[in-house]
């Protein structure tokens, strides 16, 4: 019977894997729904890293461990239930393909988890595995890995005037209007990693200049790590990230927010401590770091850094010299530094940290606690004369500890984390995914964050994901499978703002829903509609003899979307999507747009990426975010408004054994909202990498 199942399935699933194509869907519709709530120009090369190194080094599904597995996209506490259940009924899984005979695996899930997983052969003694032996000389040279990337950007901004195009470049720039990026990476996974990687935004400076921090470029990151050898998890000296629990205390943008899949976003993944591998400036930690595993159960993560970052100094005003005090009013995360103004708030503030995570893990349960104890100088005073600054944080030190859970009982998993900082704010969201049918699986979730909250290097599902403060909320999830080609989901969030928040002098309150109707066929073609409606309350000014009087006006967006896409030949891939967006506020704006979008991948060692984008979209509100195909490392998620039409074409070509290179030139052509002069942006990149 398992080797029936085990032909059935390479006779469907046999097709041709495309690496630049494969499953590249999902990935596109959660990084568009992140794209407004992200910070401007927010990195994933993290992300991007972690599911490049699974493809590279996929996970054996009998070898594993339980805290492994549930680490890889699209596993869930319940489906590792079933397949441990399965392997000791039937033994240790014989192929990939028998996961298909494995309760809750379905198409979807398979689809999923299949560039990152694997089965070799074994025996019933090999499911699991304990702590890791160190390792021998002659694993970690099988295992190395050596990758250097070099890439440069370059954009070009002009405005058509009367007959001519007048380029209009960054006034008082202090560096070229080039973007660098570098990256040297030595690796021998999972045991050891080694990296330096800089970047130089467009018209930043290239200085050498080691007591202002400068060393050629302007943002320098490195690391030293070492993992998996006998009790010792992981050993990260230099630049890392901690992401645990729901994201209250340890997280930096790991996960995805609402949109993309009702279910499994709702939980940040656990990826404990990690080596940096982006460039977001203000998104990773500077120090040393280990996680030691001194029991098969408990686990303890320690960390320690300093980081120097960017914020707007100012001088409280008093009586007397003495009374002055300098402390820092706005704190900056874009790590821009073109301009005098902009290099002048480099690095102003030193900020130090130190904690630690507990961890007790058996299967698929998990608990856990987080301290965190941060140290400002000079002080921090985010508060301001605005009501909705009037929580924000202030003074030298903050203090923080949460606790978390991951529990499943039955087919329901129930997670969630609570925290507290030192000044008495507390925050607590708690979720449970439950599979109450095959065909059925709903998501709920409830947070609770406090205006006085603070937690600056947290990120959890909520309406603002990368502000945990001042929100309350309900949300609810469904996807239903009613046929085996069929998928509808969708998802009701409700949420408060207990006090005033920008753009809102008033407490508010909004709700967003969202409907998505899927068919696949076969892994060559699929289509979904969609469907997204938001309201939110805003200011409005309005002048009364210069009185100025605000009242709130329920602002409304609407979206739909219909889109395809076909794989054939099996080659080529070809996209189409049209979407339509609506905003309400004194008066209604709209807006529409069209692309089709062809790929190309004859083999491995090249392929083509073309798009042609129409818009027309009335107002910025109403603008419309699209994912572009871009080289590793980099993302580029524009958001779309005005009249004009967009092209790029993206080239890759695999040179040998060692060297890859991609090509990438756009354009875009448009007329913003309300101005009658057009305005060209072009576009050109070079990337090539080097792998040994």
């Amino acid at each position: 019977m398992r080797w029936g199942t085990y032909l059935f399935c390479v006779s469907i699933l046999s097709a041709q894997i495309l690496p630049d194509t494969l499953e590249a869907g999902q990935w596109e519709l959660q990084l568009e729904d992140q794209a407004e709530s992200a910070p401007e120009s927010i990195d994933w090369t993290q992300l991007s890293d972690i599911y490049e190194e699974l493809i590279r080094h996929p996970v054996d599904l009998n070898r594993a461990s339980d805290e492994t597995l549930l680490r890889l996209p699209g596993m869930t506490p319940q489906l590792l239930r079933a397949l441990r259940r399965h392997q000791a009924l039937h033994g240790p899984l014989l192929s990939i393909y028998e996961l298909q005979a494995v309760s809750g695996f379905n198409e979807r899930v398979f689809r999923t988890l299949r560039p990152y997983v694997v089965v070799r052969p074994a025996t019933e003694l090999d499911i699991g595995d304990g702590l890791t032996r160190p390792p021998t000389l002659s694993q970690i040279k099988a295992a190395s890995r050596f990758t250097c990337i070099q890439r440069i950007q370059r954009s070009w901004q002009a405005v058509h005037n009367d007959t001519t195009w007048q380029e209009e470049p960054l006034l008082r720039a202090v560096g070229s209007p080039y973007r660098l990026y570098t990256r040297v990476w030595f690796q021998a996974a999972p045991y050891l990693s080694a990296a330096i990687i800089g970047e130089k935004d467009a018209y930043e400076p290239l200085y050498w200049r080691p007591s202002q921090r400068y060393y050629g470029y302007d943002f320098l990151s490195g690391h030293i790590a070492i993992s998996q050898i006998g009790r010792l998890r992981r050993l990260v000296i230099g630049d890392y990230i901690l992401q645990t629990g729901q994201g209250l205390v340890f997280a930096r943008g790991l996960g995805f927010g609402k949109g993309g899949d009702p279910i499994l976003t709702l939980k940040q993944p656990a990826y404990g401590l990690l080596p940096y591998t982006s460039v977001n400036e203000y998104q990773f930690w500077r120090g040393a770091a280990a996680a030691w595993r001194f029991s098969n159960h408990w686990t303890v993560t320690g960390m320690v850094a300093r980081m120097h970052q960017d914020g707007t100094l100012h001088t409280s005003s008093g009586d007397s010299l003495e009374e002055h005090e300098i402390f820092v009013r706005t704190l900056l995360t874009s790590g821009l530094h073109r301009t005098p103004s902009e290099l002048a708030r480099r690095g102003k503030l030193q900020h130090d940290a130190l904690g630690g995570i507990l961890t007790w893990q058996k299967k698929w349960h998990t608990l856990g606690g987080t301290l965190l104890y941060q140290s400002f100088s000079p002080p921090l005073n985010l508060r301001g004369n605005e009501p909705y600054r009037f929580f924000g944080f202030t003074g030298k030190e903050n203090l923080l500890f949460s606790a978390f859970w991951d529990l499943t009982v039955g087919n329901i998993n129930f997670f969630g984390e609570a925290a507290r900082s030192r000044s008495g704010g507390q925050a607590i969201t708690a979720s449970c995914i439950a599979v109450l049918h095959p065909t059925l699986d709903v998501a709920l979730q409830v947070r609770h964050f406090d205006p006085n909250f603070h937690s600056l290097y947290a990120y959890t599902f909520a309406e603002r994901p990368f502000s945990i403060q001042n929100e309350q909320g309900f949300y609810l999830g469904i996807r239903v499978r009613p046929a085996p080609r069929w998928e509808i989901w969708g998802f009701h969030d409700l949420y408060r703002f207990p006090w005033y928040r920008y753009r809102a002098n008033s407490p508010t309150e909004g709700h967003e829903s969202s409907l998505q109707i899927t068919y696949t066929l076969r892994r060559r073609f699929q289509a979904y509609f969609r469907l997204r409606y938001e309201t939110k309350p805003y200011n409005i000014t309005s002048d009364f003899a210069q009185g100025y009087i605000h009242r709130l006006s329920p602002h409304t967006r609407m979206y739909f979307r219909l889109h395809g896409s076909y794989e054939f030949m099996p080659t080529w891939r070809y996209q189409a999507r049209i979407e339509v967006s609506s905003y309400q506020r004194e008066t209604k704006s709209l807006g529409g747009l069209l692309y089709q979008d062809i790929r190309w991948q004859p083999s491995f060692d090249w392929s083509i990426s073309i798009r042609w984008v129409v818009y027309r979209i009335q107002s910025f509100d109403a603008r419309i975010y699209t994912y572009e195909a871009m080289p590793p490392t980099t993302f580029f998620i524009p958001g779309y408004y005005g009249n004009g039409q967009r092209f790029y074409l993206m080239i890759r070509s695999r040179m040998g054994r060692h060297w890859t290179i991609w090509i990438r030139v756009g354009q875009n052509l448009f007329r913003p909202p309300e101005e009658r002069a057009f305005q060209r942006r072009v576009e050109g990149l070079l990337q090539i990498r080097y792998q040994l």
